[in-house]
């Protein structure tokens, strides 16, 4: 018994060696540096909106060992600023910092470089409006075709932002639809809608159909005169 429970302690410490071994392998390997992005998040005091065009990305530049920054940031994780403080005390346009302490990085991973390092941040009053959708549309159909019906469905959306930024805007684009491709006599397409401002977001995440049916032409014969 005596000999087997000397045994049994003898592998763990050959275990523990083996572990402290390989740790300290891994500290001393040849780091490595890679950049990484990650998004910022900022927390808007009730009732307004990030009027001003500020980065919405955090690039980090890292170094570290492989075993460490191989999956860094890998679960999409975001930068969050809380705007309330700065509101409440510098008003509506202030200057905010960013500094490495404010991202948790793994042990033996260390932020080198980040860009950017401060942002210009103005606010406003954030506003709701409905507008009509456009839909776009690009080529041509065959010469012997045109459309008979064509409905959108919704014709309005509701989108949200700063005032100075919705008070620009009559409509909301769709991508533009490629009439060549409509071979159909009728038919029910989903049209993803042309990018928007940064500042400006949609209330839910629209779906736009546009429902059509098509009618062929027939070229009238031009008379015939007799002589």
């Amino acid at each position: 018994m005596k000999l087997e429970k000397a045994q049994r302690h003898s592998l763990k410490i050959i275990a523990i060696f083996f572990a402290v071994s390989l740790w300290f392998y891994v500290l001393n390997s040849e780091p490595v540096e890679i950049e990484k992005k990650i998004t910022i998040q900022f927390i808007v005091p009730k009732g307004f909106a990030v009027a001003s065009l500020a980065d919405r990305e955090l690039t980090l530049k890292l170094k570290g060992s492989k075993a460490f920054i191989g999956n860094v940031f890998s679960n999409k994780e975001k930068l969050t600023v809380d705007l309330n403080p700065y509101y409440k005390k510098f008003g509506k346009n202030f200057k905010v910092l960013y500094h490495p302490s404010q991202i948790a990085v793994p042990f033996g991973v260390d932020i080198l470089e980040m860009r950017p390092r401060e942002a210009n941040i103005e606010i406003d009053r954030m506003v709701m409006m409905e507008l009509p959708v456009h839909v776009t549309y690009i080529g041509n159909m065959g010469y012997d075709k045109k459309f008979k019906e064509v409905s959108v469905d919704p014709q309005n959306i509701m989108i949200k932002g700063p005032i100075d930024v919705i008070k620009k805007l009559s409509r909301i684009d769709t991508n533009p639809v490629n009439l060549s491709n409509i071979d159909k006599e009728e038919g029910t397409i989903t049209v993803p809608l042309d990018e928007i401002d940064p500042r400006l977001s949609f209330e839910e995440n629209p779906r736009v159909r546009l429902k059509y049916k098509v009618q062929l032409t027939i070229p009238k014969r031009a008379d015939i005169k007799k002589e």
